[in-house]
């Protein structure tokens, strides 16, 4: 202790240094911190019971970033590590969201993301994934077609066609496939999800290309989907939200339950929003990925939208471009 009192100067300058930095970690910036993150395999995120070990497998990678409000002491790291961003949180949020919400919808957008992995994958495996629902959203209606005329609008909810109740986007799709373009087709509606229901008729068009085939004019999505598995699946997300890890979860579903694998021992990456038709759809930070997937991966699955800038910002890693699951499983076939 004497020599403590003796040489108390020396303590200062690490004592407010280090209260400096206690404080900065509770003062917010107004900006994110934005970086890449972690590769990660899906082997310890999805279960599915009926698996079985495959030696030599390769890894699929499921790849994320950071990006999280940034305090003082994350700002001041922002400035010096090489591959960190600091945004505007403007530019990171929804209008008049905070953080806590905007988690909130990027949880449920994941969840909503498992279930078209869940669906995609046991379609593609080629077992009956049945879907039920309450209705038929219009998402949206295109300008100068039969729904526009007949006064469609978005946000309607169709529950029934020429007399049958309609619970699914599917089941209308196919009642307007039974008909020829210049038919008509009686809809029930709930105007804008309303209680109260109504009856119109509708003069179908034709598609453009294909003067053959009716056309109706809407977006069609079910409302309120519930799906029959006829497989358990589990995926433990690990924390992780949002929608772009859809496409690798439905590569990492099939891999577990497929017989062989489907990798052929490589290590691969992929990133991308999947509906359950298997269609691919664009994410954000993509350029933060690659950095996330390089050094882990040897090929990186990207949605096409973003594989311009992919590909700029790959050094060691290739770049595939997908916009579909059979376009994904067709390049892992190639590996073989």
């Amino acid at each position: 202790m004497r020599w403590v009192r003796r040489n108390w100067q020396w303590f200062i300058g690490p004592v407010l240094i280090g209260l400096a930095s206690l404080a900065g970690w509770f003062i917010e910036t107004g900006q994110f911190l934005v970086l890449p993150g972690d590769a990660l395999s899906t082997t310890g995120l999805v279960t599915v019971p009926s698996a079985t070990a495959k030696a030599g497998a390769g890894k699929l990678l499921l790849v994320t970033i950071y990006s999280a409000p940034a305090n003082i002491d994350e700002w001041v790291f922002g400035h010096f590590y090489p591959h960190a961003h600091l945004l505007p949180a403007r530019t990171q949020l929804p209008p008049n969201t905070t953080y806590e919400r905007f988690r909130h919808i990027e949880e449920a957008m994941m969840a909503d993301s498992q279930t078209a992995a869940k669906v995609a994958a046991l379609r593609e495996l080629g077992y009956s994934v049945p879907e039920h629902g309450e209705g038929v959203v219009a998402d949206s209606v295109q300008r100068n077609t039969a729904a526009s005329a007949a006064g469609l609008h978005k946000g309607d909810l169709i529950v029934g066609a020429n007399g049958h109740t309609v619970e699914t986007a599917q089941q209308l799709i196919d009642s307007i496939a039974e008909l020829a373009p210049g038919d008509m087709i009686s809809l029930r509606l709930k105007p804008n999800n309303s209680d109260v229901e109504r009856d119109i008729e509708v003069r179908l068009g034709s598609r453009s290309g294909q003067p053959g085939k009716a056309l109706l004019g809407i977006a069609p999505v079910t409302y309120r989907p519930t799906f029959e598995f006829p497989v358990r699946i589990t995926i433990d997300s690990k924390g992780i939200v949002g929608p772009s890890a859809g496409l690798v979860l439905t590569l990492a579903i099939i891999q577990a339950a497929a017989p062989s694998d489907i990798t052929h021992g490589h290590n691969v990456a992929a990133t991308g929003t999947i509906d359950i038709s298997g269609q691919v759809g664009p994410i954000g930070d993509i350029e933060d990925k690659v950095l996330a997937a390089e050094g882990h991966a040897e090929y990186f699955l990207v949605p096409k939208q973003d594989y311009p800038a992919a590909s700029k910002a790959a050094s060691k890693i290739k770049v595939v471009e997908v916009d579909s699951l059979q376009q994904a499983m067709d390049f892992l076939k190639s590996l073989a």
